[in-house]
């Protein structure tokens, strides 16, 4: 992992990051479109149960929920209407006399509005969700059902998802190859110091690291490394001061005991051990 360079790794730290972010906001997207959609099928349901139950109850008895113009539409929607016991009173043709309550189920209309999904029902092999609530007719309190195929929510929610899964990883290969692009630039300002740390010698003095004006840890690092030139700096030259004051007294202490001992004066080219402290 430490050979992979440094630019690579945080592209794919973003890469990977978005990936979940982009993730998740799709499934978010795709939950909440489905739940609108299903809100909005149960609106036109309830639409529906309203004006079907005016329908039967006041016009046409139960006899309407077969024969109302713009309720019910083969392959698409379609209604029934069952009496107290659950046995089918009037149907959309198609569904024959199955009701499509159970026992609880029709109990539970009878107190309250009903919202159901049926993977299939009598004459439509579709997924379908119908709306069930009890209605006053002049025959009495009935149940009525008011249903609507999902098909048109199942195609949507597809050409959702396939746009998720097209365009999900392009969003991606953006994010990340622009990721790559701002970590090669913020780099790019080390990459110089780098640089001009490589030609910075000691028999040229003065030199410093370029200092990008970034007011981040790039910045800082450079003025750090240009602090720590400067003491570096400082302490060769104090070495080389140190240097000089000791070959200076040394070669003149040298001179004064090759002229006081005539022996040594004799063999003055012989190199003498200095110390210096």
């Amino acid at each position: 992992m430490s050979r992979i360079p440094v630019r690579i790794r945080v592209a794919a730290a973003f890469a990977v990051t978005m990936a979940i972010v982009l993730g998740w906001a799709a499934y978010l997207l795709y939950v909440d479109v489905g739940k609108e959609l299903t809100e909005a099928v149960d609106r036109e349901l309830q639409v529906r149960a309203h004006d079907l139950t005016l329908v039967v109850g006041r016009k046409g008895g139960p006899a309407g929920v077969a024969s109302a113009p713009g309720f019910v539409e083969p392959g698409e929607r379609y209604g029934q209407l069952l009496d107290e016991r659950g046995t089918v009173v009037a149907a959309t043709p198609g569904l024959a006399d199955r009701p499509l309550l159970t026992g609880d189920e029709l109990e539970a209309a009878q107190t309250d509005r009903l919202f159901l999904n049926r993977e299939a029902v009598p004459g439509l092999d579709e997924p379908s969700r119908f709306l069930a609530q009890a209605v006053d007719t002049p025959t009495g309190t009935h149940v009525l059902i008011v249903g609507a195929t999902r098909e048109d929510r199942r195609e949507t929610l597809d050409a959702l998802r396939t746009q998720l899964l097209i365009g999900g990883p392009i969003a991606l290969a953006i994010a990340t190859a622009a990721g790559y692009f701002l970590a090669g630039l913020s780099l790019r300002q080390v990459d110089l110091m780098r640089r001009r740390a490589s030609t910075i010698s000691a028999e040229r003095p003065g030199e410093r690291l370029p200092v990008p004006r970034t007011h981040d840890e790039v910045e800082r690092l450079g003025e750090t490394l240009n602090e720590m030139l400067t003491r570096l700096e400082a302490a060769l030259q104090r070495e080389r001061s140190s240097s000089w004051r000791c070959a200076i007294p040394g070669r003149r202490s040298s001179s004064r005991v090759l002229s006081a001992d005539p022996l040594r004066r004799s063999t003055g080219s012989r190199s003498w051990p200095r110390i210096c402290s």
